[in-house]
C-alpha cells in the first residue's frame, strides 16, 4: 500500500471520522464510569427532549447527571453526589486543585479524602517511569523526522550488510560518513568503489546489479512506502507508551506532593476514618 498523499486525505478521514466519534464517547463513558451519557442520549432519541413525569424518578436522573458531570469536569470518580459535594469543600478549604487529584488517580482515595499512601510509588520507581517517558519521546521524534527521509533501509541478504537505499544511489549505514555508490560510479571497478564506499568488491558487484536494474525504481518506491508505513506505526507505538509514562509518572509526582502537605481529610464538624491499610 502506498503512503498517503494529499489526494486520498479527504476519503480516509471520511472513514475515520465517525470511528472518532465513536472513540470520543467510549473515552467519555471510561473517564466518568458510567454509560449514563449513552443512555440518556439514546432516550433523547425515542423521547426527545419531553421531561419525565414523575417527580422523584426525574430527580433521581438529574442527580445521576450532576455525578456524571462531576466525574467529567473534574476527572474525580467519587462514588455518590455527597461525596462531589464534599470533596469541592475540601479542595477549597485546604487550597487543593481538583486537577491536582485527578493526576494522582488511583492513588487517591476520593470518599476518605486522602492520599493511599500504601501505595505511592518509590522514588526509583519514579526514576524507571520518567527513564521510559524519554526513551518513548526519543523514539518517537527519531521516527517523525525519519519520515521525511527519501531513502529505505535495506539489506543485503548475501552479506546481511545493512545500507541506505534509492533509486539512483547505495550509502552504508556504518560509518556515517562513508561515501554513497551510485549508478554513474558503477563504471568504475569494483575494487576503487569499494575503497571508496566500504562495500566489499562482492557487496559493490551486487549493488550495482540492482541500481542498473530496471526494476530498480519500482522496487525501491515500495521499499520507501512500506518504510514509511513502519515508520507511522512506530510513532502511534511511541505516543501511546509516552502518554502511559507520563501520566504514570505524573501521578506519583503529584501524589507524592500532596502526600507531604499532610492535609487533614475532615471536614469541619464531621468524623471521617482514616484508611491505615498497609
Amino acid at each position: 500500500m502506498d503512503f498517503p498523499n494529499a489526494s486520498n486525505i479527504s476519503s480516509v478521514f471520511g472513514v475515520i471520522a465517525p470511528l472518532l466519534i465513536g472513540a470520543a464517547f467510549l473515552w467519555v463513558v471510561w473517564r466518568t464510569e458510567s454509560r449514563h451519557v449513552l443512555i440518556s442520549r439514546l432516550w433523547q432519541l425515542v423521547h426527545g427532549k419531553q421531561e419525565i413525569s414523575d417527580p422523584q424518578v426525574r430527580a433521581f436522573v438529574d442527580e445521576q447527571t450532576s455525578l456524571i458531570s462531576f466525574r467529567m469536569f473534574s476527572g474525580v470518580p467519587v462514588t455518590s453526589l455527597k461525596s462531589a459535594h464534599q470533596l469541592i469543600e475540601w479542595t477549597k478549604l485546604n487550597g487543593v486543585q481538583m486537577r491536582t487529584l485527578s493526576v494522582c488517580g488511583e492513588l487517591f482515595d476520593a470518599e476518605l479524602r486522602q492520599i493511599k499512601v500504601h501505595k505511592l510509588p518509590s522514588r526509583f520507581s519514579q526514576v524507571w517511569r520518567l527513564a521510559g517517558l524519554f526513551t518513548a519521546v526519543a523514539i518517537g521524534f527519531v521516527s517523525a523526522v525519519s519520515l521525511s527521509s527519501s531513502q529505505s533501509l535495506l539489506t543485503l541478504n548475501s552479506t546481511q550488510r545493512h545500507f541506505w537505499g534509492s533509486a539512483n544511489e547505495a550509502k552504508p549505514l556504518w560509518p556515517l560518513m562513508a561515501n554513497s555508490l551510485r549508478v554513474a560510479d558503477c563504471s568504475k571497478t569494483a575494487n576503487a568503489n569499494a575503497e571508496r564506499t566500504t562495500f566489499s568488491e562482492q557487496e559493490v558487484g551486487i549493488l550495482c546489479g540492482v541500481l542498473k536494474s530496471e526494476t530498480s525504481p519500482e522496487f525501491m518506491r515500495k521499499a520507501l512506502s512500506d518504510q514509511r508505513w513502519a515508520l507511522v506505526m512506530l510513532i502511534a507505538f511511541a505516543l501511546w507508551l509516552s502518554w502511559i509514562g507520563f501520566f504514570a509518572w505524573a501521578a506519583g509526582f503529584a501524589a507524592h506532593n500532596l502526600a507531604k502537605r499532610n492535609i487533614d481529610p475532615s471536614l469541619a464538624g464531621s468524623q471521617l476514618v482514616l484508611d491505615l491499610g498497609s
